[in-house]
């Protein structure tokens, strides 16, 4: 898989990691390279991208942007009970 066939799928919706690596048959780690891979490459391009941070369905606790995986746990109320994040492309 190349990463510029990410685009269309990323393009106006967002999806997570694993969403992602299940339609394109990728383990998460190659996916995840790929992805933000990616996502440095096009600061130069059209297009401008979007992160949902994960967050903890306990407490509500967001996590950074900067992270692209799911986090293990909370660091506020220890719950393993969290979203994960979702990265989507729009257009410049």
């Amino acid at each position: 898989m190349f990463r510029k066939d990410l685009i269309p799928l990323l393009l106006e919706h967002p999806i997570t990691v694993t969403e992602i690596s299940r339609f394109v048959e990728q383990s998460g780690k190659d996916t995840l390279a790929d992805l933000e891979h990616l996502l440095k490459s096009i600061r130069h391009s059209e297009f401008k991208a979007q992160v949902e941070p994960a967050e903890c369905r306990k407490c509500n606790f967001q996590f950074g942007t900067d992270k692209l995986r799911k986090p293990s746990k909370c660091p506020e109320c220890k719950s393993t009970w969290i979203t994960e994040p979702r990265i989507s492309l729009h257009r410049a």
